[in-house]
């Protein structure tokens, strides 16, 4: 192995191992047949060398391509997914508001019977007692009175408040829900 490697670089230092490829093309270049020949091969090397080349970045785009549909295909998957869980969350927060919305007059029956609640649909003052003293009329003929605090209520105001209040758990109760 070291006699090869010393007589390479004693051939580059005698400058022999350059003959060769000199002459070479020395003989290439001695006729224009030939000449074209050498180009002719030349650009057949340089064909395949492209080919190969092209072969290469065809198949890189073609996973590219296939990666990139895949992952279209995993984003709309999602998308979809979001949007029917989306629907099926608005879906039981509007049947849940309706539900909530519905006992509004229950809601306010067993509010009057727990509370001590009158209605009051004459409007007229009662008989006039000492104590306590007499009631303002209602503003409305469908007026209530809590008797504790001596608050006059309109029953569309009570029913007005409750849709409210149903409105607002509804939205909590599908803000609870979202992260699930």
């Amino acid at each position: 192995m070291i006699r090869k490697i010393l007589s390479v670089a004693l051939s580059l230092l005698t400058g022999s191992l350059w003959r060769w490829p000199l002459a070479l093309l020395r003989w290439i270049f001695a006729t224009p047949a030939r000449a074209w020949a050498a180009t002719a091969i030349l650009a057949l090397a340089a064909a395949g060398l492209q080919h190969r080349r092209a072969d290469h970045w065809e198949e890189i785009a073609r996973q590219t391509q296939t990666s990139w549909d895949a992952q279209n295909a995993r984003i709309l998957a999602a998308a979809r997914a979001a949007k029917a869980q989306s629907k099926k969350d608005a879906a039981h927060a509007d049947t849940n508001h309706t539900a909530l919305a519905a006992g509004g007059d229950g809601r306010f029956a067993a509010y009057a019977a727990d509370h001590g609640l009158r209605q009051n649909t004459a409007h007229r003052p009662g008989p006039v007692q000492a104590d306590p003293p007499a009631l303002p009329e209602s503003p409305a003929p469908d007026a209530i009175m809590a008797d504790i605090s001596r608050v006059w209520i309109t029953r569309s105001d009570w029913l007005t408040c409750d849709a409210d209040w149903a409105y607002a758990r509804a939205a909590h109760d599908w803000v609870q829900g979202v992260g699930e």
